[in-house]
Formats: C-alpha cells, sequence, structure tokens
C-alpha cells in the first residue's frame, strides 16, 4: 500500500481565487433564474390529461385558468420578480458586508418560490403539473445552493486579505 502515501494537492486548490467576476457569475446565474420564474408564471401550473400522463405543452387547456387566477399566481409572481430585483442589485454593486445578506436572502427567496409551488401541487387533486410548475420547482431548488455560493463569495471577498500582487508598490 506504498501507493496511498501523503498526496500533493495541485496548486489551484492551496490559494483560491475568488474575485469579483465570481460574484458578477453569481448575480448573472439569479437574474436568468428570476427570468424563467417569471416565464414559468405564464406557462401552465396543470395539465387537463388523464391522471398518469405528463402533457409537457406550453399552452394550457380551455378549461383551466392561468395561475394568475389562483391563489398561488400573485405570489409566485412577485417572488419572481423579487428574484429578478435581487439579482439586478447584486449586479450593479461590489460585493461588501452587506452583500453576505443578499445571498441568504436569494436562498430564502428559493425556499419561498418551492413552497409556493408545493401547495400548489398539492391541490391538483387528479390533474397533472404542467410545465411551468416543473420550471417554478427546479429554479425554486436551484436558488437555495446559488444564494449559498453568493453569501460566501461576498464573505470571502469581503473578510479575506488582498493578494499581494494587487497592493500598491512602494
Amino acid at each position: 500500500m506504498g501507493d496511498t502515501g501523503p498526496m500533493k494537492r495541485p496548486s489551484r486548490l492551496k490559494q483560491p481565487r475568488l474575485m469579483r467576476r465570481d460574484w458578477i457569475g453569481d448575480a448573472v446565474l439569479i437574474m436568468v433564474a428570476g427570468a424563467v420564474l417569471v416565464a414559468g408564471v405564464f406557462l401552465p401550473w396543470v395539465n387537463e390529461d388523464a391522471p398518469g400522463w405528463v402533457n409537457f405543452s406550453f399552452s394550457g387547456g380551455e378549461e383551466l385558468n392561468g395561475v394568475l387566477q389562483t391563489r398561488w399566481g400573485w405570489p409566485a409572481l412577485g417572488l419572481a420578480v423579487a428574484v429578478l430585483i435581487v439579482g439586478a442589485i447584486m449586479l450593479r454593486m461590489r460585493p461588501r458586508r452587506v452583500s453576505i445578506y443578499l445571498g441568504a436572502l436569494v436562498a430564502a427567496l428559493g425556499v419561498a418560490v418551492f413552497a409556493v409551488a408545493q401547495d400548489a401541487a398539492s391541490q391538483l387533486g387528479f390533474l397533472d403539473p404542467g410545465v411551468g410548475m416543473y420550471l417554478t420547482t427546479l429554479v425554486g431548488v436551484l436558488l437555495v445552493p446559488i444564494g449559498i455560493a453568493a453569501a460566501l463569495v461576498a464573505w470571502i471577498l469581503t473578510t479575506a486579505p488582498p493578494a499581494p500582487e494587487s497592493a500598491p508598490p512602494t
């Protein structure tokens, strides 16, 4: 078992280099998620096919109301707009100590989006979920780790000392 001796860490793992572009990348992901959430509100949340059949059409049935005509529509749209606003704020500002709270807010919005989608899913009865509900659920789940990652990036960027090569010349 001599081949399991101490392993060398690659140099790229010794000192992670997080920069402002990582913060911007998280903000862009949040903006894309918000756009998908807004689109998901206008896609059908319920399909009218027989139970057990999933219809992935992008238009609702004739007898089905849109999600904005239900009690979940306006909260879903409000959360989608809130995600877009937080993403836009993140794009405009540099990471600061308060930016950690923006990442935490994104994670909390993800939990709220997922809760709205699951509450709507529990009331479907014999109908099947539609494309809008699938997208809303997926984005709600993905927003939680994206928000946590954004908070960690902000925390690392605001508490880490500057790199030696970025120091002013003496």
